[in-house]
């Protein structure tokens, strides 16, 4: 497989986006040095996108990307009531994890779902970078598939990622809504463990789609337009979760929940 991202986007280049988007200054300023980006595709169905750096006479990774690409045909929008001339594409981030390595949790900011040390601050940075990437290739948005609830969460809330389907939105956003007396820790680690149900009783799966940033006018208009907006509205209306205590009670006391 070649050593590219998309196709077009080898490690140096990639550095330079990188750079230009200010991710290598905000690591040498918390003390990295002999920052290197290359793209490993050996043994991987996609190439990933690593970014080490050294401190302390050590050698780091301190983010690990994978990024592809996706169509959405005319007939997945015309099923929800939406006419698109044309077919979407999409750059699809599968997975990404930035993290310091160098530094432990605090107290009381402790560790979400799969983080072994805190993030180093840069994925903002790091969505622009994807941003350029997918304008660069004339692409009409960029998604990602959120791993976790709490993923989920921070893409809506900082930088207004919807899912394409307007159904899974609403649903989403009822989740939120109905957890929101818990931290988003505890929320997203209530729902890892099956704690959270419906309103007839069913456990709650994380099982999500693409939840999109619009780059391309014709995708911005879609979610923009009144049938997005009532899938949304009918599914925040229509669903409502709880959190099973009697079970979360139970799993503390070391014994199966009935």
């Amino acid at each position: 497989m070649q050593d590219r991202v998309l196709g077009r986007y080898d490690g140096p280049t990639l550095r330079r986006l990188f750079d230009d988007a200010g991710i290598l200054e905000v690591l040498r300023q918390k003390g990295f040095t002999d920052l290197e980006v290359v793209v490993d595709a050996l043994g991987r169905a996609l190439p990933h996108v690593l970014l080490q750096g050294s401190k302390h006479g050590e050698r780091f990774l301190l983010l690990d990307g994978c990024i592809g690409e996706a169509v959405v045909r005319p007939a997945f929008f015309a099923q929800r009531g939406h006419s698109m001339p044309q077919p979407i594409d999409l750059a699809v981030v599968h997975w990404v994890r930035e993290e310091d390595p160098t530094v432990s949790f605090a107290a009381d900011r402790p560790a979400l779902p799969l983080q072994d040390h805190p993030g180093l601050g840069i994925l903002r940075r790091a969505f622009q970078v994807i941003a350029r990437i997918a304008g660069e290739l004339k692409m009409d948005g960029v998604a990602s598939v959120p791993k976790f609830f709490h993923d989920a969460v921070i893409f809506y809330h900082s930088r207004l990622f919807l899912f394409l389907d307007g159904e899974e939105q609403g649903r989403f956003e009822a989740l939120v809504r109905d957890l929101s007396t818990l931290d988003l820790r505890d929320a997203s680690l209530a729902i890892l463990t099956r704690l959270v149900r419906d309103d007839g009783g069913a456990v709650v799966n994380w099982v999500p789609g693409y939840q999109v940033f619009p780059l391309s006018s014709q995708l911005t208009a879609y979610f923009h337009a009144p049938e997005y907006a009532a899938r949304v509205a009918r599914a925040v209306a229509g669903w409502h979760f709880t959190v099973d205590l009697g079970a979360a009670a139970a799993r503390a006391h070391g014994r199966s929940p009935a």
